[in-house]
């Protein structure tokens, strides 16, 4: 299944809230130009030694098939990511947990 349908779209500047955990995941989309830098920040209410929550930058509209893009550094231990965008295109952000997390999520495009 597809996750355009369930993508919730992100402005510009965006900070979101949300929960997350288990077998599922949190799917936005954010439409980026050719040359702009995208910034992802994730911060979680999570103990480290009992579980994570991380999130992936991809081109794919399939969760489960998508692959992180390619460019771009992550930094942080994997909190925060940055990267400049190569093709104008939706950029989709999948956010995972185990075994659940409060999250908060900030992207930015310049």
């Amino acid at each position: 299944m597809k996750n355009s349908e369930q993508a919730k779209p992100l402005p510009i500047q965006s900070k979101v809230q949300g929960r997350i955990g288990g077998e599922s995941h949190d799917s936005y989309v954010i439409y980026a130009r050719a040359g702009q830098t995208i910034t992802v920040t994730l911060s979680a209410d999570i103990n480290p030694k009992e579980g994570r929550a991380e999130f992936t930058v991809s081109r794919s509209e399939d969760f489960f098939a998508g692959e992180a893009v390619d460019f771009g550094h992550s930094a942080d231990d994997g909190a925060s990511w940055t990267g400049k965008i190569l093709e104008t295109a939706d950029y989709y952000i999948y956010i995972v947990a185990h075994p659940v997390a409060d999250y908060r999520l900030e992207v930015s495009i310049e």
